[in-house]
C-alpha cells in the first residue's frame, strides 16, 4: 500500500509524512535552502536579470586637488544604504537517458518514488552552485516531457512559456475520478504519439506528470500554458524554469 504525501514548511525544513503498512507514522526531514519571496511568487517567467552595473556616479572619487570629499556636520546624515540581494543560483538541468512510463504513481505524489530515485542516479548533473540546484527532466514512453524528479517544468516554445500537460493513465481510474464540468486536467488513456504541432488541444490529454501546486499557480497567473513538449526539441543551453511548492521557482540551463 502506498499513500499520498503531504508537505509543509517549518524552519525551512520539508516534511514528508509517510503512513506505512503497519499504520505507523514516520517523518522524513529534508533541508531546503532559504527561499526569497520573489522565488515563491515570481512576477513573471522571464529569465532573471543579471545584477546591474554600478553607476559611475556611485564610484566617483574626488581629486585631492579639490579639497577631497565633504564631511558631514554633527547633525548631518546620509540615507541608509540599500542593496539588492543576489539572484538565486542557476539550476543545472539534464534530460533523462531513459523514459519513465506514466502510471498512477507519476500522476499523484505518493511514497512510491523509486522511478524518481533511479532517474537521479543515472542522469543528475553536477552543479558547483550547490546540490539543491540541479534537476532531471523526465519523459514518458512516447518521448513527451512530463516533469522533473522534484519539480514542474516550463520551457519556452512558440513565443511563450509552456508546461507539459498532465493526465490520468488508462485503466487505472474510472470516469468517476473526473469532474462532471469537464474542468479536470486528466484523461483516461495512456499518452500516444503523433500530436506534435498542435498548440491548442483538449485540456484532458495529458503526458502523465503531477498537478503541482506551483504549476497550478503559474497557469492561473497566466505565466504559461499547457502544451506537449517533445524531447527532440530540447536543446543544450536553453533556459528552463522549474518549480516546487516548497522550493519555489528557479531558472536554469539544460546541460549535457
Amino acid at each position: 500500500m502506498y499513500c499520498l504525501t503531504y508537505y509543509t514548511l517549518t524552519d525551512a525544513v520539508q516534511l514528508r509524512l509517510l503512513y506505512d503498512k503497519a499504520a505507523n507514522l514516520t517523518v522524513e526531514f529534508t533541508t531546503v535552502p532559504a527561499i526569497p519571496l520573489s522565488a515563491l511568487y515570481p512576477s513573471s517567467l522571464d529569465p532573471p536579470k543579471s545584477s546591474p552595473q554600478q553607476h559611475p556616479a556611485n564610484t566617483f572619487k574626488p581629486s585631492p586637488l579639490t579639497g577631497g570629499a565633504l564631511n558631514l556636520g554633527p547633525d548631518g546624515s546620509l540615507p541608509a544604504a540599500t542593496s539588492t540581494p543576489p539572484p538565486p543560483p542557476e539550476w543545472k538541468i539534464k534530460l533523462d537517458t531513459a523514459p519513465t512510463p506514466s502510471s498512477p504513481f507519476t500522476l499523484l505524489k505518493t511514497t512510491k518514488r523509486e522511478m524518481y530515485d533511479k532517474s537521479r542516479e543515472r542522469a543528475l548533473p553536477e552543479n558547483a552552485a550547490g546540490p539543491a540546484y540541479r534537476e532531471v527532466m523526465l519523459y514518458n514512453e512516447v518521448n513527451e516531457l512530463t516533469e522533473g524528479t522534484l519539480t514542474s517544468l516550463y520551457l519556452f516554445r512558440g513565443g511563450r512559456w509552456v508546461t507539459p500537460p498532465v493526465g490520468v493513465p488508462s485503466g487505472e481510474f474510472t470516469s468517476k475520478t473526473l469532474k462532471d464540468d469537464g474542468a479536470d486536467e486528466g484523461e483516461l488513456r495512456k499518452p500516444f504519439a503523433g500530436r506534435w504541432g498542435h498548440s491548442t488541444r483538449s485540456a484532458k490529454v495529458g503526458a502523465g506528470g503531477q498537478r503541482g501546486t506551483s504549476r497550478r499557480w503559474a497557469l492561473g497567473s497566466g505565466y504559461c500554458m499547457e502544451e506537449p513538449v517533445s524531447i527532440e526539441t530540447v536543446q543544450v543551453g536553453e533556459g528552463v524554469w522549474v518549480s516546487n511548492g516548497v522550493r519555489g521557482f528557479g531558472y536554469g540551463k539544460v546541460v549535457e
